[in-house]
């Protein structure tokens, strides 16, 4: 127990740095973008590469471990993560990112699932839940906090301070690592490795990850998405002949004997699923939609933060004495609650309900992944034990990653029809301007339909400024229009003084421009200002419509899904426990 004091909080540090790297980049992308000068669908590659890459090396690095020392392995993955941070914040441009990102989860990869089997190794059964609780809920947590954390770095220091300040953090686990685990003479496990089951699981979840991801920019009917499911089918369907005929299995097919482990998985799909509904929506709703910024954006999910960690602590507290059952199942309905509110959070900038929401679903997901993630690894030992780790993690992955193409596709679908709306809605408006011209109103709409294309799935800020919204008339034009009216008003006067035009005094000509002049100007500038005013109405009222209409398209995502977490309490029978197990 001593030695597991020690060496919790090394692995608590790397575990928490991993995970909070997986959210860490939603909140600085507006950043990033502008210092690279790409657009945000290949820049959302440096989010994609690191979950993809993430999800596809857990299990074959579970076994890895086994085989050359989990504890050398954990120390490489720490160099190889802060080497990765450091090349990221260095990254002069998108290709560089994405290679350093690639690096980070590699690292990230070989540190998450033999950090628990670590942890659980040195921990006797009576505190096993308080262990899995604490690292699977600084994960959680990690995730949540990423936002929040990369709003407050990049306000104050930069964006690229978001992956600088994993390397002094990486290099102190690392010191501390040395005295309190040992390299030499560590215990390792001298099983075959079963690389063909290794590729079959990479190929087949590398294969899912990206078309999940990526299904929605690719389209998902298209040859190369439909390609991607047909091999992720097929590569999981020889994953599991395989390893059912295999000596020594990459996974071991008995973990689905377990009824605990089969709840438990489903249940961390979809906790994830919910956590990472929010966590893909939230920054970029309060910063597009709300024109809140990246800090307070990140302030206001910090409540879901804090909660989760409580929770966690709290739940593998008191988990063996009350029925795990009603913990899961409360821990749904909570998140359900959750999400009903975050579907009817006001458009106006009071955000109580909001932070509201924030709590629920923090309580919530910690109930329900605490409970899930002791449960997951509480009938095993040994190599099985590798094996239920290797797989929690995978879903845990599998969950976000859903989360990911479904909150994306939905959001995508609504924003295409709020742009619509408020196109149809500003093409209106613009044909009901009194004082404007058809060419001007034709011009107008042209320049409307560039910035309001429903064609395009970026969200259109409502910060972002819409056509020019005031008229000027130049001095030539004012020109053209005194002269035009000087000569008509002169040949008037000619008429009635039965005279020449060329025979009227100069002085009276003098005095007849002079009135003229201020007469058309006063006009011209009474027509502007009425005009200017009609434009800035219209600007106005299309600035309102937008927030409206995107402020539904966000928050009708959480409302269409807001039956899901109600519907996991089925999954709460396949557990078989009760609370005095």
């Amino acid at each position: 127990m001593n030695k597991l004091k020690s060496v919790l909080p090394v692995l608590l540090l790397g575990n928490l740095l991993c995970m909070m790297d997986v959210s860490i980049m939603t909140i600085v992308l507006p950043e990033i973008q502008s210092a690279f000068g790409e657009s945000l669908t290949e820049l959302s590659w440096a989010l994609n590469v690191y979950t993809i890459i993430f999800a596809t090396l857990i299990i074959p690095f579970g076994r890895l471990a086994e085989r050359f020392g989990q504890n050398k392995f954990v120390f490489a993955g720490l160099v190889v993560f802060g080497t990765g941070s450091l090349l990221t914040g260095m990254a002069p441009n998108l290709a560089w990112m994405l290679v350093a990102r690639a690096i980070q989860s590699v690292g990230a990869a070989a540190i998450i699932p033999t950090s628990m089997v670590i942890g659980l190794d040195l921990s006797s059964m009576a505190n096993r839940n308080r262990v899995v609780a604490a690292l699977a809920g600084v994960q959680g947590l990690a995730v949540a906090l990423g936002p929040t954390i990369g709003g407050i770095v990049a306000q104050y220091f930069g964006w690229r301070w978001v992956f600088f300040i994993n390397v002094p953090l990486v290099i102190l686990d690392l010191i501390v690592f040395g005295f309190v685990l040992p390299l030499r003479h560590e215990k390792t496990s001298h099983v075959k490795i079963d690389w063909f089951g290794a590729a079959l699981s990479m190929i087949m979840l590398f294969s899912l990850s990206l078309g999940l991801i990526k299904g929605n920019d690719w389209g998902w009917q298209s040859v190369t998405i439909l390609g991607l499911f047909g091999l992720a089918v097929v590569g999981f369907g020889l994953f599991l002949f395989w390893e059912r005929h295999t000596a020594n299995p990459m996974v071991d097919l008995q973990l689905f004997r377990s009824r605990n482990f089969n709840g438990s998985s489903l249940a961390l799909v979809l906790c994830n699923f919910f956590l990472g509904g929010m966590a893909v929506l939230l920054p970029t709703f309060l910063t597009r939609v709300h024109g809140t910024s990246e800090l307070k954006a990140a302030l206001l999910m910090t409540p879901y933060s804090v909660t989760v960690m409580v929770t966690v602590i709290l739940t593998s507290l008191v988990i063996k004495c009350i029925n795990n059952k009603l913990i899961v199942a409360t821990g749904f309905i909570l998140m359900g609650v959750s999400y009903y509110l975050l579907s009817t959070v006001p458009l106006g900038s009071n955000y109580d309900q909001l932070i509201l929401a924030d709590i629920l679903l923090g309580l919530g997901y910690g109930l329900v992944a605490a409970t899930a993630n002791i449960l997951a690894v509480a009938d095993f030992h040994g190599t099985r034990l590798t094996s239920s780790q290797s797989v929690a993690n995978v879903l845990r992955q599998v969950g976000m990653v859903l989360a990911i193409a479904v909150f994306t596709t939905l959001l995508t679908s609504n924003v295409t029809q709020a742009k619509r709306h408020t196109l149809s809605d500003a093409q209106a408006r613009v044909s009901q301007l009194a004082n404007v011209t058809t060419s001007q109103q034709r011009r107008l709409t042209d320049k409307l339909q560039r910035k309001l294309n429903p064609n395009s799935t970026t969200v259109t800020s409502t910060n972002a400024k819409l056509p020019a919204t005031t008229v000027t008339i130049s001095a030539a034009t004012r020109h053209q229009k005194t002269e035009q009216a000087y000569q008509q008003a002169l040949s008037q006067l000619a008429v009635q003084k039965q005279v020449a035009p060329t025979a009227i005094p100069q002085v009276m000509k003098q005095q007849v421009h002079h009135t003229i002049s201020l007469a058309v100007n006063q006009k011209i500038n009474q027509k502007v200002h009425q005009l200017n005013h009609e434009l800035t109405n219209l600007i106005h009222n299309i600035h309102q419509t937008l927030k409206h209409q995107l402020n539904h398209a966000f928050l009708n995502v959480f409302g269409v899904l807001s039956w899901l977490p109600f519907a996991a309490l089925l999954i709460v029978p396949v557990f078989k426990f009760r609370h005095n197990d």
